[in-house]
């Protein structure tokens, strides 16, 4: 799934009950966290839920590249800046809300508000202890780091 970094650097996974707000509005939760939340849903699995037919689905990472696809995650960025203008809450959401989902939230973060992805992975991290960083699970962050 993703590169050897992960098993040195994992964090360990704190309990948590529900999604976390990591911005006004914008949470970051696993796919539990979706069947009970009221707003507007983002799923970045690499494959779609079958049973969450409200979800949109923006698949951010290519693991046979070990790769984020960025594209996908500014065209996610700018639907949940569309979601949170109506002041709809958003709920971006992976398995366990501990890697694809906080790199979502950090890149909305990062392209909103101007912010490094580190500061904004802190941010994160600060309201949901455990995520990974991109730096921690993604081998190739040539596209995340450029200008």
């Amino acid at each position: 799934m993703g590169s050897a970094k992960t098993s040195a650097t994992a964090k360990p996974s704190a309990k948590r009950s529900g999604p976390s707000e990591v911005g006004p509005g914008l949470f970051v939760g696993g796919r539990k966290d979706a069947s009970g939340f009221p707003g507007v849903k983002f799923c970045v699995l690499d494959e779609a839920p079958e049973d969450l037919s409200s979800t949109e689905h923006i698949p951010i990472y290519d693991a046979a590249s070990d790769r984020a696809i960025l594209r996908n995650l500014d065209r996610l960025a700018v639907a949940i800046g569309a979601a949170r203008s109506d002041r709809r809450p958003v709920l971006v959401f992976c398995g366990h809300g501990i890697r694809r989902s906080p790199l979502a939230a950090a890149w909305y973060l990062h392209r909103t508000e101007g912010i490094t992805l580190d500061a904004a992975f802190a941010r994160i991290r600060s309201a949901r202890p455990g995520i990974e960083t991109a730096r921690e699970w993604i081998g190739d962050l040539s596209d995340l780091e450029g200008p």
